[in-house]
């Protein structure tokens, strides 16, 4: 009994100690070990108003700019750049306190700010007009820049746009034990359990989760101030109307618009889709649902997704118009 009581005790003590290091950052990303594994040719880096920007420009052709979701970075278009990348210029790069990007240099965590960096950063490409596309947070980030430069933007490419937000997610009771564990304990996410977790939870079929992929989130995701940056970045988001102010902002696109729908996806469920297209009154909205896809769809099935934006692209094919959205009105009393 005693020798078991010494080994609980031993073992509390491990975890005590574990625990410290991980909220003192000692097994943080590494910056040089990113560098190395994610900033390799072909990446490029430039300085863009004080702000470094990690970018990626590829092929030839017509332009296709690609903008990533959040905690994610320009990596998460490897498989449409796979695909697509024969028929045309792809350009792609991590956005505010994400990936490879530094700190912004006036401390600007605003989307003001972000749109700015971007279209900086496309005069410097000598970019004139391209077809842009977004998933996520960053198919957010593609409306607010085609409300602002529509003469630069032919088509738009978006999944999973969050321009209406379920009122609480559905995340398993594992799940969030392990997501508090690490937020609330640890107030640390360099494990790979997390990173695991954070992906499975939000994949239609977890299988399709690697290592390499919970790695590089891992990485990239704890770096120094990255933390700190993302959630100043959202905290931005929520002070200037949220999705509420976005969900408006499409009102003024005009261009013909592509949504792609991981209907399995538990982020942003099924139901949403349709609302969240009549924001786009300005225009034609084609939709894709794919019935087994989740939150990650340009990940899960980057194939797919990706031929079905080409005919998009190309011929404006593909896809249905949602039926009107059903709004109550007031019975007379």
């Amino acid at each position: 009994m005693r020798k078991f009581i010494w080994l609980v005790v031993a073992a509390i003590a491990a975890f005590a100690m574990w625990a410290f290091a991980m909220r003192a950052g000692a097994f943080d990303g590494d910056p040089a070990e990113a560098l190395a594994r994610y900033g390799a040719a072909p990446s490029q880096f430039v300085e863009i108003d004080g702000t470094r920007l990690h970018y990626r420009d590829e092929g030839q052709g017509p332009v296709l700019v690609l903008l990533h979701g959040s905690r994610a970075s320009l990596q998460q278009w490897d498989g449409w750049v796979a695909e697509l990348g024969g028929r045309f210029r792809i350009v792609r790069v991590d956005g505010m306190g994400h990936g490879l990007s530094g700190p912004d240099g006036r401390n600007d965590s605003s989307a003001e700010r972000q749109l700015l960096l971007l279209d900086k950063l496309f005069d410097h490409l000598g970019l004139q007009s391209f077809v842009l596309g977004g998933t996520s947070s960053g198919a957010t980030v593609a409306v607010r820049y085609t409300a602002a430069h529509p003469e630069r933007v032919e088509k738009l490419l978006l999944s999973t746009l969050p321009l209406r937000l379920p009122t609480r997610a559905k995340t398993a009771a594992m799940d969030r034990a392990v997501f508090w564990l690490h937020d609330t304990v640890l107030n640390s996410r360099a494990t790979d359990l997390y990173w695991r977790t954070f992906l499975r939870s939000i994949y239609a079929d977890p299988s399709r989760v690697t290592e390499e992929m919970i790695t590089r989130y891992r990485i990239l995701n704890t770096l120094p101030g990255q933390e700190e940056r993302f959630q100043a970045r959202l905290t931005s988001w929520r002070n200037t109307g949220g999705a509420k102010s976005d969900f408006d902002l499409a009102a003024k696109i005009t261009v013909p618009t592509l949504i792609q729908w991981g209907a399995a996806g538990p982020v942003l469920p099924r139901e949403l889709h349709c609302e969240i297209a009549s924001a786009f009154t300005g225009t034609q909205v084609k939709m894709i649902s794919y019935a087994d896809l989740g939150h990650k769809l340009v990940m899960e099935d980057p194939v797919r997704t990706a031929r079905d934006a080409l005919a998009f692209i190309v011929d404006g094919a593909g896809g249905e118009s949602c039926a009107p959205v059903a709004v109550e009105t007031p019975q007379a009393g």
